[in-house]
Formats: C-alpha cells, sequence, structure tokens
C-alpha cells in the first residue's frame, strides 16, 4: 500500500498538541492532589509519580477505544449509502466515491469516514483495486465489523457474488450488532457512574470531617507509621479503583465472546508437577489394562469435550486423571516426607504424635483434591457454555454474511473454523469422511447449548430438503440472537453489581483506617 495516501492507524491513538498539554496537566494535578492527601509531602510526589503515566495510558487507551466505536458507527452509515446508490445503478467503486457527499453531510469533512473514503478515492486513482483498499481500511481501523466486511466484500467479488444484497445485508447486521452493544453499553453506564461517586466519597467525607475537627487528621502524618497507615489506604484504594475497571472489562470482553479460555492444569508438562503427572498417566494406563476405572468417567469425558472439542478424544481422559493422581501423589508424599523427618528425629517433645497427625492431613488433603477437581471442571463447562452462548450472534452474523457472499456451507465453516474451535472440528469431521449431516449434528450436540443444536438442526434440514429460505432464515435468528446478547448483557450487569461490592468494601476500609486510627492515637495520648 501506498504510503502517500496518508493512511491513519486507529489501534493507537496519538494526541494531538492540545491534547497532549491537557492529559499531561491531568496527570501532574492528579499526581499532586494524591501526594498532598495521602503524604503531605513532596516525597510522595516523587513517589506517585508512575500513576501519571498510567494516566495517560489510561486516557489514550479509552480515546481509542471511542474513536473505534465512533467509526463503526459511521461506517455502517456509509455502507447503507453505498447499499442505496447500489441499488440505483452505480458501479460498485462509484457508489462507494458517492457516499463520500453523504458522510461529509452527516459528519463533516474532518470526520474519520470520510478522511478514510478520500483515502480510497485517491487510492483508485493511483490504479489500487478496491478490494485491497478496503482490506488496509479494516486491518487499520481494529473494528472487527469493518475487517469482516472487507473479507466479505473480497469474496464475493472474486466469487461473483451478490455484491449489492450482501452489502444491504452486511449493512442491517452491523446495525442490530451495534444498536445491541450500545443498549449494553448504556445499561452499564449508570454502574460505571456509581463507581465513580464512590471513588470521590472518601474525599468528600475526610474533607468533612477536616473542617469539623481541624488537626483531626494531623497523626497521620506526623511520623512513619502514619505514613504506612496512609500508604495502605493508597494501596487499597487504587485497588478498589484497578479492580472495579477489570470488572467492567471483563463484562465488555463476555459481551463480545472473548473469554478466557479455561486451560485444564493437569495438562502441564513442565517442572515437577509435569512429571508427576506423567506417573500419573502411567498409573491410569496400568489401571486401564487391568480393567479398572474410576466412578463418573463418562460424564467427565463428557465434561471435557466441551471444554476442550479440539483436542484427541481418547487422551483427554488420561491427561485429566494423571494430572489428578500425580498431583495428589505428589501431596501424599510431601506429607510422608515431613513425617519420617519428624519420626528420624524421635518426634517433637510434647507432640509426639505430630507426624502422624501431619501424614493424616496430607493425606486427606490429597484425597480431597483429586475429588475436589471434578467440581472445578463442571464449574468450567458452566464457563464454557456461558461463553459459547455469548460468541452465537457473531457466529450466526458471519455465517449469514458468507453465505451472502456466494460462499457454501462447508467453505463457511473452513472460514469460521478459523476463530471458532467448534466449527474447526466439525470442519476436520468432514474432511476425514463424514457427511455434511452429520457433522453439523455433532456441531450442535457438542457444543451442549440450545441456540447451537437450533442452529445445527436448521443446516441439517436444508441439507435434507434444499430449502431455498435459508438465508432468510438466518438473518431472523441473527436478530433474535441479538436480542439475546442483551439479555445476557442485562445478566452480567447484575452479576456485576455483587462483584462490584468488593471494591466498595475495598474503599470504605481505607476511609475507616483513616478516620479511626487518628481516634485511637488521641485515646492512646
Amino acid at each position: 500500500m501506498k504510503t502517500s495516501l496518508n493512511r491513519q492507524d486507529y489501534r493507537q491513538y496519538e494526541f494531538s498538541r492540545k491534547e497532549w498539554l491537557f492529559v499531561i496537566s491531568q496527570a501532574t494535578f492528579l499526581v499532586m492532589f494524591f501526594a498532598w492527601f495521602f503524604y503531605r509531602h513532596l516525597f510522595g510526589a516523587i513517589l506517585l509519580s508512575p500513576l501519571g503515566i498510567l494516566w495517560v495510558k489510561y486516557v489514550r487507551r479509552r480515546k481509542a477505544e471511542a474513536r473505534r466505536t465512533q467509526l463503526t458507527e459511521q461506517f455502517k452509515e456509509c455502507i447503507l449509502s453505498t447499499s442505496a446508490s447500489l441499488q440505483a445503478g452505480y458501479a460498485v467503486e462509484n457508489a462507494f466515491l458517492e457516499s463520500r457527499e453523504d458522510m461529509r453531510n452527516l459528519y463533516g469533512e474532518r470526520s474519520a469516514i470520510y478522511e478514510e473514503l478520500e483515502v480510497i478515492r485517491r487510492g483508485l486513482v493511483i490504479n489500487l483495486s478496491l478490494e485491497e483498499l478496503l482490506l488496509d481500511f479494516g486491518e487499520r481501523s481494529g473494528c472487527e465489523e469493518i475487517l469482516q466486511f472487507a473479507q466479505l466484500f473480497s469474496i464475493a467479488k472474486r466469487g461473483g457474488g451478490n455484491l449489492s444484497e450482501m452489502i444491504r445485508t452486511s449493512a442491517n447486521l452491523i446495525s442490530q450488532r451495534f444498536e445491541a452493544r450500545q443498549e449494553v453499553r448504556t445499561m452499564l453506564a449508570g454502574r460505571k457512574m456509581e463507581q465513580t461517586v464512590m471513588r470521590i466519597m472518601p474525599f468528600g467525607i475526610t474533607f468533612y470531617v477536616s473542617l469539623s475537627y481541624p488537626g483531626y487528621f494531623e497523626p497521620l502524618y506526623q511520623d512513619l507509621s502514619g505514613a504506612a497507615v496512609m500508604t495502605l489506604c493508597l494501596a487499597l484504594y487504587l485497588a478498589s479503583v484497578f479492580l472495579g475497571e477489570r470488572i467492567f472489562d471483563s463484562i465488555w470482553h463476555q459481551m463480545e465472546g472473548k473469554g478466557k479460555r479455561e486451560r485444564l492444569a493437569a495438562m502441564a508438562r513442565t517442572g515437577i508437577l509435569g512429571r508427576a503427572a506423567q506417573v500419573g498417566e502411567r498409573v491410569y494406563l496400568l489401571m486401564r489394562k487391568a480393567g479398572r476405572g474410576f466412578p463418573g468417567e463418562e460424564k467427565l469425558r463428557k465434561h471435557l469435550e466441551v471444554i476442550y472439542p479440539e483436542e484427541n478424544r481418547e487422551g483427554l481422559l488420561q491427561k485429566y486423571y494423571g494430572g489428578k493422581l500425580g498431583f495428589s501423589a505428589l501431596i501424599l508424599v510431601l506429607g510422608g516426607f515431613f513425617s519420617f523427618c519428624l519420626w528420624l528425629r524421635g518426634g517433637v517433645p510434647g507432640q509426639e504424635h505430630l507426624g502422624g497427625t501431619i501424614l493424616g492431613l496430607t493425606a486427606g488433603a490429597a484425597v480431597g483434591t483429586f475429588f475436589l477437581t471434578d467440581k472445578d471442571l463442571g464449574d468450567q463447562v458452566k464457563k464454557r457454555r456461558d461463553l459459547l452462548r455469548l460468541r452465537y450472534p457473531d457466529l450466526v452474523h458471519e455465517l449469514a454474511l458468507y453465505l451472502v457472499a456466494g460462499m457454501t456451507i462447508r467453505a463457511a465453516f473452513g472460514r469460521l473454523g478459523k476463530k471458532n474451535d467448534l466449527a474447526a472440528y466439525a470442519c476436520r469431521e468432514m474432511q476425514s469422511g463424514q457427511s455434511e449431516l452429520t457433522a453439523y449434528e455433532h456441531f450442535g450436540k457438542r457444543a451442549g447449548v440450545r441456540e447451537y443444536v437450533k442452529l445445527s438442526t436448521l443446516l441439517s434440514q436444508n441439507l435434507k430438503k434444499g430449502s431455498s429460505t435459508l438465508l432468510a432464515r438466518m438473518e431472523e435468528e441473527a436478530v433474535s440472537s441479538e436480542e439475546g446478547r442483551i439479555q445476557s448483557g442485562k445478566r452480567l450487569g447484575e452479576e456485576a453489581q455483587t462483584k462490584l461490592l468488593i471494591p466498595m468494601v475495598m474503599l470504605l476500609a481505607a476511609v475507616m483506617l483513616m478516620i479511626m486510627v487518628p481516634a485511637f492515637s488521641m485515646m492512646g495520648a
């Protein structure tokens, strides 16, 4: 891509000179205020200077996110305008150029979408293809919707798909997704406002006490013990702020279907735990050869297949039980070693049975670890299915768009398999010789989620009956799945309200420390 096109990377945010001055002023005020409030000493400003750097990074990240959200909204209007021009008979390149005027009227010449359309116009002038320009825009935008549209546009144009229908469908589905996310953002905005008020309250309370009882907090600024107390209060305050932000970020990541993938600790193959797991696997294999097993193996196998659908099914139980047996045996060996050492020394005077007690406790811990791991696996299955439900709207959106672009269902699943492990497993089944019908049925059953079963049934019926309404039904499913996303967002918001009690308690603890320590010092005096 020509550098002369003056392209902008939306994944990173660069401050203007005026913004730099403003954000540095904010960071300086923040550091000086915290240094005065917690230490009343210039040394505090030096100690807290990293807070200013963190504040600049935080502002940059939030501004980048806000700009990408704004760009997505503007792009949605752009492709709606392009779709209207295509229906009026314009060529696709001219339709994009024609939308520039609409974007200028809507957002102005300094808007991001107008500047990007100007980049496209200049690129077409120097004989760059529209597909190349759109793909470059999608990669620079940092917006999944724009990159997805660019990839679909390239597929549709090269494969002879219906460009007008693809652009119209893309615009509608992006609109639905954007509106659903905006509704979730609006719902979370109230929770964020509550957190902001709670973060201001400690300062308000201490200022009120200072005005009512001048000199009340002086003991906190006179010696090292007072500095230690204020440092603890500062740590509690910063931890509550950080935890609150993490809770909101985790909710949004879950809404985006980006929850953390659970990893089976028993599959570690490094260090002493890895060696213990290997020994445990050998014990498990010997038991299997002897015709022995463990209770509930079939249930555990199903749980493991839900969490790790892409793993070798035969090796899952071996790794799982190997890890459990190895870790439990390691606990037991360590307990036995300490008990043996105590026995060699003749025991501790007055506590001759200490070695036996330690051995009994470690044996109980080993047995408890072996069986309680199964409960943890059940929790992982629940989290996995919740994550699948949150990912479902995006999966249906992508599948519908691939079909509009002219791809077959099998080819569309091949594309989905790059990001979705369930789709990847279905593709491997088809490559190994199984029929599409069987692979789609297994796709729904393997997920164990009603929405996926419904989708697999829809695809299976299309293969059996050759329904011509598949695309329309997929679009309807995409709309209904967005409603499910909104409901999931409301549920996550309610769960967040409970989780946010933890940072609130931390703030309360900081305030109580600041108020109670001077009171006790006055009583001691």
